[in-house]
């Protein structure tokens, strides 16, 4: 991952390379945006949600104590924040509203600017109802969702959000997916479910990291989506604590 060698887009080399790098980006967004979001705390959501993927990734480029400390004068915004995203949950396009600001939280919780929000939150209440009606969601929304389900620690809803059937009573150790986000979101609700060693798992979640700049090129996976990958895998896997995940991703993916 972090020895591809050229500085192109795409690849993780081009994300953390001067020329394409999102972190400069990331740190200007966030240093324009949260005076603003702290001058409107009674409407939290419009800024938490545009700062979701600006979050998550000042963690992966620049790692958590940045991030943390960027983040952490806007974590009093952030139960104001689900709870308003909530309340609008049935209107205009509310799955991605919500989410996005969960997203957000789950950023703050990975660098260890927050904790406790997320699983707090009524995000199953959410989920259990977007997975009534997935037949009218675009895949990249149900991609994210079920990666949230997971980080809630409910693989069955993550299974029934992505689609695929039932959960085989099996993992096979060692399988990677490429593009297939689907396929990868079951197998860590598989490995969730089972209880499988992170030894048979690491594979899967590191052929997933490793591919992420091109899926992300394909505008299949955000930064958001990343991060809630890595606290299934971290924390629902190898058992990290929530506030390591930034660092420990932060760690596997930058250059040496």
């Amino acid at each position: 991952m972090a020895g591809i060698p050229v500085n192109v887009p795409g690849t993780w080399a081009g994300l953390f390379s001067a020329e394409w790098g999102e972190n400069t980006h990331a740190r200007e967004l966030m240093k324009r945006f949260s005076p603003i979001a702290l001058t409107k705390a009674n409407t939290p959501v419009q800024y938490l949600r545009t700062l979701a993927d600006v979050l998550a990734s000042l963690i992966v480029l620049t790692g958590a104590e940045e991030a943390r400390a960027a983040a952490a004068p806007l974590v009093p915004l952030c139960a104001a924040g689900i709870e308003q995203a909530g309340g609008f949950f049935d209107s205009v396009d509310p799955p991605r509203v919500a989410l996005q600001v969960l997203s957000f939280v789950n950023a703050a919780e990975a660098c260890g600017a927050a904790q406790g929000l997320v699983q707090a939150s009524p995000a199953k209440a959410w989920l259990e109802a977007l997975a009534k009606k997935v037949k009218k969601l675009d895949d990249v929304l149900l991609y994210r969702c079920g990666l949230v389900a997971l980080c809630l620690g409910e693989p069955d809803l993550a299974a029934k959000l992505v689609g695929g059937g039932t959960l085989p009573a099996t993992l096979t150790p060692g399988e990677q997916f490429g593009f297939n986000v689907q396929g990868f979101v079951r197998y860590l609700a598989t490995a969730m479910k089972v209880g499988a060693p992170s030894e048979a798992v690491r594979p899967a979640w590191e052929s997933f990291v490793e591919g992420f700049p091109k899926k992300k090129a394909a505008e299949q996976v955000s930064w958001s989506d990343l991060l809630w990958a890595a606290r299934a895998y971290f924390v629902g896997v190898e058992g990290r604590p929530v506030a390591r995940v930034g660092e420990s991703l932060h760690a596997l993916v930058k250059p040496a």
